[in-house]
């Protein structure tokens, strides 16, 4: 059963117990005035059942606005012809809802294009246009095999039906319909357009010419909210003096709840009864409301208690519990959908966790609300620490063992990274499994959540020891250029090479500059070839002083030189290039006595992601950049 009619149920039965226990303590006082009192209980009743009538209709009108609101309902009410998946949603709705007894989305042909009966034609469809839309009214269009209700509701240039069979609703065919009280009383249920039923059938306003014409002329000018009033009349068919209270509930096109009942038959019916069993009957009603309240919230909670069982054991680890799906209620619905839920995270994070035992990398979370940090398995691979538990402060991001060198530099990045930023591609040396010290590369991505607040940090740890290792190797081994003291043509290009390897791990940009002096034979035609050495060393001097902080610089022959510069999306080449042009403008004073200016041709070629470039590619684009700038009129530069 749905929860929502649980809980319709129990609000219908907490509205009428309390007027049975009223009507069965008012006999104690019916006896000095039964009229009156009788009166007064009619009053109760038609207030009772407007208030359960009110429910209702709210269900009705709650289930057609549902229903039209859905996207399958919509599109297909737009197309206007037959639609599968819409036919299959309606027809389930129907089926799985035993107060509705179809539900159909028709065109204004009158084909049903959607939903139960689908295919198939409206009889005298037209006769629909005469109905407001979202109004409950007793089917007296159609002829159906038993008493029916419909509600219509306009979608695009479709018509939404859903027809409510009496008999299988379980308040009017429980409570309202077909119901006597007060020995002979009854409850007539109204629509706008006057056709009424006591739920044997639908019937036109001629059934109620048994009320006169004060009762018929009361029922078009009721409204809502009015207070309820007894009109007294003789009652067309038997002749009996009676009264009748009413009630409209809906608005304007609502429903009219009319209780009428004989007076002459009240009297036995509210003489009171010993006083024993009045009390017997209040405790045992108080009883029945007391397990009442507890059994019910029992069994409806019950289903929560074990999706929140169930949370519990998949947050502790148990990847493979799961919540029993029995119902088909909106609690079934949600457990399915955790389930669904439960087992896409369950291959995304096996996905995740081949993809890093594949990787030499090492990946780690660091979550920040729980101040707990996890590494992957191949950890275990590279280093020896073991941590005693997942917190924080007890993690090998805590416990590192770093070189003296490079330890200050780490626990202030770690400081920062704790405040929400992130690593910068920062380089420490580590000490492994095997007791040495190795380079590794850490990189850094911060979490937040909705309010922007830091959330948890994941990270990669790379090892780098190799290609370090090599350029350092490398430099120790370089051979320098004995005029200017920088790196020789073989040696530049190694380091390019070595440098390329190290951009690609770090997954950075590098740039490499070609610089040609401009008209260099001009120093040793106009002044001497010592003159032609000193601007060969000033230009190495003033290069190697730019760039040493972020790249390095060689003598690729004669008057050409090279730069290097690593990290190239923080470290501006074009910037670099202006500077170098700038500080060799400002000139030295030479031997001679005079202040020479040199000015230079740059040519820049850069690596962003294609880390197999070769080095004899990249010196060559920056090469032709060069000359580019030659072209153009010297002292400038060129990028591609």
């Amino acid at each position: 059963m749905k929860v929502k009619t649980m809980i319709m149920i129990a609000m219908i039965c907490f509205s009428i117990i309390p007027m049975i226990v009223y009507g069965i303590f008012a006999n104690i006082y019916v006896k000095k005035n039964a009229e009156e009192e009788f009166h007064a209980q009619l009053e109760d009743v038609i207030s009772n059942e407007s208030f359960a009538l009110e429910v209702y209709l709210n269900s009705v009108h709650s289930e057609i606005a549902t229903l039209s609101d859905i996207e399958l309902v919509r599109s297909a009410a737009q197309n206007g012809q037959p639609d599968a998946n819409a036919n299959d949603f309606l027809s389930r709705v129907a089926a799985e809802n035993r107060t509705i007894q179809s539900a159909r989305l028709v065109n204004a042909d009158g084909r049903i294009i959607a939903g139960t009966n689908a295919g198939s034609d409206v009889s005298d469809f037209s006769r629909f246009a005469g109905y407001e839309d979202d109004v409950l009214y007793f089917n007296d269009i159609e002829q159906q095999a038993s008493a029916t209700m419909f509600v219509k509701r306009e979608i695009g240039g479709c018509t939404l039906i859903i027809d409510y069979n009496i008999a299988n609703e379980l308040f009017l065919s429980n409570l309202a319909l077909n119901s006597s009280f007060y020995k002979n009383g009854v409850l007539v249920l109204i629509d706008p357009k006057q056709n009424w039923t006591t739920g044997s059938g639908n019937y036109n306003n001629t059934g109620l010419s048994r009320y006169t014409s004060a009762i018929v002329d009361r029922l078009a000018s009721l409204e809502d909210n009015t207070p309820t009033e007894i009109i007294s009349y003789t009652d067309a068919k038997t002749n009996d003096n009676s009264v009748a209270a009413m009630v409209r509930v809906g608005g304007q096109n609502g429903i009219i709840a009319l209780a009428s009942c004989p007076v002459s038959q009240n009297a036995d019916f509210w003489v009171g009864t010993a006083t024993s069993p009045i009390v017997g009957t209040a405790v045992l009603l108080a009883v029945i409301c007391i397990a009442a309240a507890i059994v019910i919230p029992i069994i409806i909670t019950r289903p929560l208690k074990v999706i929140e069982e169930t949370l519990v054991k998949i947050r502790r680890g148990d990847h493979e519990a799961r919540i029993s799906t029995v119902s088909n209620n909106e609690y079934g619905q949600i457990s399915r959908a955790f389930n669904n839920l439960f087992d896409e995270i369950v291959v995304s994070e096996d996905r995740y966790r081949t993809i890093i035992e594949m990787s030499d990398n090492i990946i780690f979370e660091w979550n920040f609300k729980t101040n707990e940090v996890f590494f992957s398995n191949n950890f275990n691979q590279k280093f020896s620490y073991r941590a005693p538990s997942d917190h924080f402060g007890d993690s090998f991001l805590l416990k590192a063992k770093l070189h003296p060198e490079d330890a200050d530099r780490y626990r202030s990045d770690l400081d920062k990274l704790e405040k929400g930023k992130n690593f910068e591609r920062n380089e420490y040396r580590m000490k492994n499994i095997y007791g040495d010290f190795i380079w590794v590369l850490m990189r850094t991505a911060t979490l937040h959540d909705k309010d922007g607040k830091p959330l948890k940090v994941v990270g990669v740890m790379v090892d780098i020891d190799r290609a370090k290792k090599s350029e350092q190797q490398l430099t120790e081994r370089a051979s320098y250029d004995a005029l200017t003291e920088l790196y020789n043509r073989e040696t530049i290009e190694s380091q390019i090479d070595n440098e390329i390897a190290l951009s690609a791990a770090r997954k950075s940009e590098m740039a490499v500059l070609f610089i040609d002096v401009d008209d260099f034979k001009h120093y040793n035609d106009n002044y001497s070839h010592a003159t032609g050495d000193q601007v060969l060393k000033f230009v190495a001097k003033t290069i190697k002083g730019v760039v040493e902080e972020f790249g390095f610089a060689g003598r690729y022959g004669g008057d050409e030189f090279i730069a290097c510069i690593r990290n190239a999306e923080i470290n501006t080449p074009t910037s670099v290039a202006q500077q170098i042009i700038a500080r060799l403008d400002e000139g030295f004073d030479a031997d001679i006595g005079e202040r020479l200016t040199v000015s230079v041709s740059i040519g820049i070629s850069l690596i962003k992601d294609d880390y197999n470039t070769r080095v004899e590619y990249l010196i060559g684009k920056a090469d032709d950049a060069m000359y580019s700038v030659k072209k153009s009129g010297k002292s400038n530069y060129a990028i591609i």
